[in-house]
Order: C-alpha cells, then structure tokens, then sequence
C-alpha cells in the first residue's frame, strides 16, 4: 500500500491548500505548543501550523510524500518534526499534543487513540468527505471507497469525548465553490482535568 500513495507523491505537486478548517479557525489554535498533522501528505496544514508557532510532527505513511515535504521546508528554512509511519498498524510514539490536525483521512478505529493523544484542553481540527456523491446534478470529486466518507453527523460520534467548538456537516450546499462543499469539518476540545 505505501507503494501506492509513494507513486502519487512522486509527481511534483503545488503545495495543495491549507485546510479550511485552519484557515478559517486559526484564533481557535493556541499560539504555542506542540501540534500533530496526521496523515500530512505534502505538509501544507504542518507549515501552516508552523507559522501559528507550535511545534509541529507531521506523521504519513509515504515517504515519497515527506521527501517533496521536506524540500519545501528546507527551501522556506522551517523546521518540522516528519515521521514515516503506518498508522493503523504501527504504535505512535508517547507523546501528547495540543492541537492534532486531520484532514482528507479517515479510519474510524483510530479515533480513540486521536483523543488519547491530545493534551486536556487540545483542540482537534478534523475535515474530511462526508458519503454525498452529488449536489444539486453536481457530481462530486471524492474517494470511491464508502468506508473513508462520513455519514451525517458522524464526526460528532467519533469525538464524543471531545467539546465541540465548531461544526459543519455541508451536505447540501448550494454554492458549489464552498471550500466545505461535500465535507464535514469538526473543531473540538478535550475537556480540561479539574484540579482536585
């Protein structure tokens, strides 16, 4: 499988879009800190992170993908903290984090382990497609596979531990040029441990 997306990557890609979710919620993040991309692709959401000032691992499973990452990085001279690793089948590393950062990727069974992995009071930025392949005659550009879409609501399940700050489920959005058009995008946070 890694062969597969090490293939994709091994083109020489524009660095895609930061996430919306980001972009748009940016004064929801804190200002420092440590910050994960899961399954960072071509690392744009870790720069962008990087810029916010937390310091930012950024975890995938293509090589290929963290090389084109890294020589961006070294071009723009910013430091990131990148990890070839399979998420599924390997263990990740014992660390906590203050944000974690999702984005086009999803294996529901990780979803646990996402909230155990964020420090109390660290915030999740989760955007993926959800299971709708048309809007309004519009056929959408997404994944086949029915099992990496969401259904509706679904993001809220998976994170019920999670405070959520922000939620769109854009199902049926008429403006077909929304960033959020055919995804579903969750901002939450881990309740804070009382002092006892």
């Amino acid at each position: 499988m890694p062969e597969r997306w090490n293939q994709r990557y091994s083109i020489p890609f524009v660095l895609p879009r930061v996430s919306y979710g980001l972009q748009r919620y940016a004064h929801l993040l804190p200002t420092n800190g440590t910050a994960l991309d899961l399954a960072c692709g071509l690392g744009q959401n870790s720069i962008f992170l990087i810029k916010q000032g937390l310091t930012t691992h950024s975890w995938d499973y293509s090589s290929v993908a963290l090389e084109q990452m890294q020589r961006y990085c070294d071009t723009q001279k910013i430091v990131v903290n990148q990890q070839c690793i399979d998420l599924i089948t390997q263990p990740w590393p014992n660390q906590g984090f203050d944000v974690i950062c999702v984005s086009a990727f999803l294996h529901r069974d990780l979803c646990p382990q996402i909230i155990e992995k964020l420090n109390p009071g660290g915030i999740l930025v989760y955007q993926t497609f959800n299971d709708v392949s048309e809007i309004a005659g519009k056929s959408l550009n997404k994944p086949k596979r029915p099992k990496l879409l969401l259904a509706k609501g679904e993001l809220l399940q998976l994170f019920d531990g999670l405070d959520p700050l922000v939620y769109h489920d854009q199902q049926e959005l008429a403006q077909a040029t929304h960033p959020l058009f055919g995804k579903a995008l969750l901002i939450a946070q881990k309740p804070k441990r009382l002092d006892v």
